[in-house]
């Protein structure tokens, strides 16, 4: 018997599942039968080489001990002999007909007593040999590894062991079942969630079949179908994915979620896309799961864990605590008592001692979520007791969440209810509105805490400023709850929102204090990237609506843990000055009264008479008419946004720098007057040429700096003044790190020094992300008030070297820039041009406009993968 019909076979094997699991058979058949196939062609190979072998057996581990093997797992293998060293060379010959069967394969050989010592030193070894399954040779070494075996890892040491697996496993993915590529193996309520009950309830009971464990009152039968159901769901999951990826592939990347939604039957409907249907039902499972891992965990908690001596001590008249577990006096407390549903968490959240509720009152708490109708809700008790939570000292975030778990949060609050597991299937949005919710109110939790001062030193102000943090709380709990219903989401909430503060005789102030917040609270952010906030006129709009300094600190707060709980990855120190600067220019203006704004004429002259007087009191040969001809050149931008001490200093390098000799470029630090906070400014002074925009950004790109905020202006002398705001790939500003400065100084030199030849597009690569989950570009001209040249607005997902292919096609095209603002907003750019043809006209309306956006938008479109007529989900 050769390996290559074996191999064969194998694929005819696959090959047929594949074809079953896509007509929809049942996910348990093909798992079974996909084991009971590997069984069979392992069994053959060990015949054709270990057959003869005396005292030699092969054992499955892992997940194929466990006979649920999907087209991509791992064959895991235990070799057992009595001498090892007797069979090496049979042993290796049938190890390598196993390997090339091209497939991975994780081996151990060893005899008995090796095995006990190595399950002994390492937990996972002792997992693997626990699972362990016959598959063929010498039967009388079953008796042996099973003696060997015994009393390694008693069952209270081995739960302690795989509760610490599964606490580490969870912190790594943030304690959150819920994000945007969740790893159906490893995630908070995922496959390894299910083996953990499997493992610790085969170490005490020897049986892990959810029946049995009913009878054992492990579980109850409606956790018994959650666990039954959610492992059917995530195996038909994983084997999918295995096949779309062709490969073992773990994690849901946002491609495989797309192809998998769709050949799983998941339509697009008008309310939703089919992708978020399915990661939808994903979400559902995962929690349902998590659940029944909680509890099952609780249960070993209580019986394994628990003091010889149990402790008690009554907390009031329907509950106690039992080994530091809150847990309900009688079956009869919340049928007698309704609204101990919401008492249980607000004990929990005024005492520092509890460590969990009870697994009994766990499942109490579940059976009598019907208890909670609009009736409950209605009742002043309850909602007094709902404010008390949000007003209590300890743990709201832990509550708010075990009451999300147990089914309490949603039933409270039927808005909260439908958002459970919704995903905004896009790359800005990272986490379901739900978790994102939780993560939301923990950041503001956060923000009172001491160490949070140095990263968040504004927020850190504005928590211990507010007078009521749980209208913070609210406001947060209410901001995404209208999302998925059509419609404006803030609109949505806001009215949501308007209606709770009344079922909990909120005031009129705090009610309406609480849906503003709700209603705008992406409005700072916004104002912040999109408008100039260096305007005053900009900033009295905003303080216009803000009103007041407390409902600043309130919308402050608000909207830096919106930031930091919707992606890592958008706050960075841009932002954070960009919002510092917002808020203190405002906070300015609100104690100056709105009545008597700044004007911006006049902080423009009171600036410029600082920085002369500086100028002029250096003695260095720098007169009036000097400055002021520059300044012309700068435009009234450039003093809105600097000092007069950083205006002086820039116009005394400009004005001492001979542009016949080349461009000036200076790298400088904005001011960050807090930590966490500035960027890095790359001022450029020169004369107008052909491809400036392009070699300066080009040159940038090449020290995967990224442009985050940009003024490009030339003044009718043909002179240019550039301004870059940059961070590094860290989204920090630059390194202080004079000689890392220089190269990019002399790299910008140089590259300004003639830009008249090719310029070659920097090679960046594409994140994987942005090729699986593509966003068309949009593309618009118009003409600008005086018709004398055309403003280009680009709008694009925001990627690496994206602004240099931008200019590069502006070179292509033969287009004229005479004017740039750059702005990132979080995973999307929108960039504004001002351009003009060759001739110094504005490209003309009609076919030319058309052709010209058109052009832009495919070539972008390109770098994506994005073809023309092709539907972006």
């Amino acid at each position: 018997m050769t390996v290559i019909p074996q191999r064969a076979r194998l694929q005819t094997l696959q090959a047929d599942l594949a074809e079953r699991f896509w007509r929809d058979e049942p996910i348990e058949t093909l798992i079974a039968q996909m084991s009971a196939g590997y069984d069979a062609i392992i069994r053959d190979l060990f015949a054709t080489h270990l057959g003869a072998a005396d005292k030699v057996a092969l054992f499955a581990v892992g997940g194929y001990g466990r006979a649920e093997l999907h087209p991509g797992s791992d064959i895991d293998l235990l070799v057992l002999a009595a001498k090892p060293a007797k069979h090496k060379r049979q042993i290796e010959l049938f190890l390598q007909s196993v390997f090339d069967l091209n497939v991975e394969v994780g081996h151990s050989v060893r005899d008995a007593r090796t095995c006990r010592n190595e399950a002994k030193q390492d937990i996972t070894v002792a997992t693997a040999l626990f699972e362990r399954r016959y598959l063929c040779g010498d039967e009388a070494l079953i008796a042996d590894l099973d003696r060997a075996m015994t009393r390694v890892w008693p069952s209270a040491r081995f739960f302690k062991a795989k509760l610490d697996e599964q606490v580490q496993r969870h912190k790594d993915y943030d304690n959150v079942e819920y994000n945007l590529e969740p790893n159906v193996k490893t995630s908070p309520g995922g496959l390894r969630d299910i083996h953990t009950m499997q493992w610790i309830c085969m170490r005490q009971f020897g049986t892990a079949d959810p029946a049995r464990l009913v009878e054992l009152q492990v579980l109850t039968e409606t956790e018994k179908n959650w666990l039954v159901e959610g492992k059917r769901f995530i195996w038909w999951v994983r084997y999918g994915l295995h096949l779309v990826a062709e490969r073992k592939e773990d994690r849901l990347q946002l491609g495989h979620q797309r192809e998998l939604a769709q050949r799983l039957g998941f339509v697009d409907t008008d309310a939703q896309r089919g992708v978020e249907r399915f990661m939808h039902h994903y979400y559902r499972h995962v929690l349902a799961l998590t659940e029944v891992n909680d509890i099952v965990i609780q249960h070993f908690t209580e019986v394994i864990l628990a003091p010889r001596r149990e402790t008690r001590q009554d907390i009031n008249e329907r509950f106690q605590l039992v080994n530091n577990y809150i847990e309900a006096r009688s079956d009869r407390v919340f049928k007698e008592h309704p609204a101990a549903l919401l008492e249980l968490f607000v004990v929990m959240a005024n005492r520092n001692d509890i460590a969990g509720v009870r697994a009994a009152t766990i499942r109490l708490v579940r059976e009598n979520l019907h208890l909670i109708d609009d009736n409950f809700r209605a009742r002043e008790d309850n909602t007094q007791l709902f404010m008390d939570l949000l007003k209590a000292p300890y743990t709201l975030v832990s509550q708010l969440t075990r009451m999300r778990r147990y089914g309490v949060l949603g039933r409270y609050i039927p808005e909260f209810g439908r958002v459970i597991g919704q995903m905004q299937h896009d790359l800005f949005h990272i986490y379901t509105v739900d978790a994102h919710t939780m993560m939301v109110i923990r950041n503001m939790r956060r923000f009172r805490y001491r160490a949070s001062e140095e990263a968040y030193p504004v927020a850190y102000h504005c928590v211990h400023n507010i007078p009521k943090p749980e209208l913070l709380y609210l406001a947060g709990l209410y901001h995404d709850i209208g999302k998925g219903r059509g419609g404006d989401h803030s609109i949505l909430g806001a009215e949501d929102a308007a209606e709770f503060c009344e079922r909990h005789n909120l005031s009129e102030a705090d009610t309406n204090l609480v849906c503003w917040l709700v209603k705008k609270h992406l409005y700072m952010s916004a104002v912040s990237q999109r408008q100039d906030i260096y305007d005053p006129d900009v900033v009295h709009s905003f303080a216009s609506e803000v009103k007041s300094e407390m409902r600043l600190d309130y919308l402050y707060a608000l909207t830096v843990a919106d930031i930091n709980a919707t992606n890592p990855t958008l706050w960075n120190s841009w932002r954070a000055t960009l919002l510092r600067h917002l808020y203190i220019e405002c906070r300015k203006m609100l104690r100056r009264g709105l009545e008597s704004p700044a004007d911006r004429d006049a902080t423009v002259t009171a600036y410029q008479e600082r920085a002369l007087e500086r100028l002029l009191a250096a003695d260095a040969g720098y007169d009036v008419e000097r400055c002021q001809t520059l300044w012309r050149d700068l435009g009234d931008d450039f003093f809105l946004r600097h000092t007069p001490p950083q205006i002086a200093a820039l116009t005394r390098e400009i004005l001492d720098h001979n542009l016949a000799q080349g461009a000036f470029v200076c790298i400088r630090d904005t001011q960050g007057d807090l930590p966490g906070d500035g960027a890095t400014r790359v001022y450029i002074y020169t004369r107008d040429q052909q491809q400036l925009f392009a070699a300066t950004v080009v040159a940038l790109s090449s020290y995967q700096l990224s442009v985050v905020d940009a003024t490009v202006a030339t003044s009718s002398d043909g002179v240019c003044f550039d301004t870059y705001t940059v961070l590094d790939d860290e989204g920090q500003q630059l390194p202080r790190d004079e000689p890392y400065r220089m190269r990019i100084k002399s790299h910008l030199e140089a590259a300004l020094d003639d830009t008249s030849g090719r310029i070659e597009p920097p090679t960046r690569r594409l994140p994987r992300q942005l090729r699986e989950m593509p966003r068309p570009t949009e593309v618009t001209l118009t003409p600008t008030a005086d018709g004398s040249a055309s403003v280009m607005t680009v709008l694009a997902v925001d990627r690496p070297g994206l602004l240099a292919a931008i200019a590069l096609l502006f070179v292509d095209l033969d287009l004229q820039l005479l004017s740039a603002k750059i702005t990132t907003l979080g995973e999307r750019v929108e960039d504004t041009f001002v351009v003009q043809t060759a001739a110094g006209a504005a490209i003309a309306p009609g076919e030319p406009t058309y052709l010209l956006e058109n052009t832009i938008r495919q070539h972008l479109n390109r770098q994506l993968g994005i073809t023309t007529g092709q539907v972006v989900a």
